[in-house]
């Protein structure tokens, strides 16, 4: 047998395990979890645990609320709409529509679990993690609970 036949066998043996894995509990439920709630194979959405207990390290004063809103109608408001209920102009192509900020259950989510949220993203919202500081997501967040009062 030659090395590249070798190869050939070891990857299709490789993508035989993966593709079997990918239907078990391991991967909805073990390490590989976030990726999979990531990729939108889970309907519900919830933060680990860890992620849901992080208090929310910035003030919601003036100051991060006009940086909140400035990143929010940026980036933001196209979806979720300006008023945060979910309606945003591309709201209507999404494959999954945009939650109510106002709605109960975003109000039971902890600042934690928003801030995680958006920095991971799921699609189709995409992650912030890379694309803005910290600070820059806890002013969203901020934002985020003055517009769903």
């Amino acid at each position: 047998m030659t090395r590249i036949t070798r190869t050939r066998r070891a990857l299709a043996a490789s993508a035989m395990v993966l593709l079997s894995l990918s239907s078990s509990s391991f991967i909805r439920s073990g390490p590989f979890a976030a990726a999979t709630a990531a990729a939108g194979t889970s309907r519900e959405w919830k933060a680990p645990a860890r992620a849901a207990a992080t208090s929310n390290p910035v003030r919601a004063d003036d100051k991060s609320l006009a940086a909140g809103k400035t990143l929010y109608a940026k980036e933001c408001a196209s979806c979720h709409g300006d008023t945060g209920k979910g309606n945003g102009p591309d709201a209507a192509d999404l494959s999954r529509q945009p939650p109510d900020f106002a709605s109960p259950a975003v109000a039971r989510q902890s600042d934690g679990e928003l801030f995680w949220k958006m920095s991971e993203g799921r699609k189709p919202m995409p992650r912030f993690a890379r694309k803005f500081p910290e600070a820059d997501r806890w002013n969203l967040v901020n934002y985020i609970r003055s517009i769903a009062r």
